[in-house]
């Protein structure tokens, strides 16, 4: 199990909600925003928590440091390039806000498997991969992140191509993405 000082946790928050209509990290389940409920999630693994918010600064009731986008429109990926850079710690433990069923216990195989050799573990359930919750090497990820943003690959997918990745199983319903209001 990594040392909860050995992880920075990253909420990526930065979309425009745009199927969904309003800005996500507000809606709620369960009578809490989205954005509390991943920080709650990161925030018990990890000793100091961001939120990239895109490429302006948005205000959320967490206790996280706000770290924008250099790539204005860059995704998830300039998400995590800011988080990157951000982070003091050897590892980067990063969460889409639209992932509200997220738990402390859902994300523990991210951080309890043999990361020897690895530059990222990325959360799966029945077999698919959501590359916007992972564990990330911060040494070895930053640079190719750069790469990728540099020469305009910006998906996620195209990124885990180019690091040694290794995968954890999750509980299937942690990584319910809600994209629209029918979703939650």
């Amino acid at each position: 199990m990594h040392d909860p000082a050995d992880v920075t946790g990253l909420i990526l928050a930065g979309g425009a909600s745009t199927r969904f209509g309003t800005d996500k990290a507000l809606a709620e389940l369960g009578g809490l925003p989205f954005v509390s409920l991943v920080h709650a999630a990161l925030a018990a693994h990890a000793g100091t928590m961001l939120v990239a918010t895109g490429a302006e600064p948005r205000t959320y009731p967490i206790a996280a440091r706000v770290v924008l986008d250099a790539v204005p429109d860059g995704g998830p990926l300039a998400g995590l390039a800011a988080g990157l850079g951000a982070a003091e710690t050897p590892w980067l433990l990063s969460a889409a806000v639209d992932l509200p069923c997220l738990t402390p216990a859902a994300l523990r195989p991210l951080l309890t498997g043999d990361a020897d050799g690895l530059d990222v573990i990325v959360a799966t359930a029945d077999g698919r991969r959501q590359p916007t919750c992972a564990l990330w090497r911060v040494r070895t990820v930053a640079p190719v992140v750069a790469d990728q943003i540099r020469a305009g690959r910006l998906a996620l997918h195209a990124l885990l191509d180019r690091l040694a990745v290794g995968e954890a199983e999750v509980e299937g319903g942690a990584l319910h993405n809600v994209n629209t209001p029918g979703d939650v």
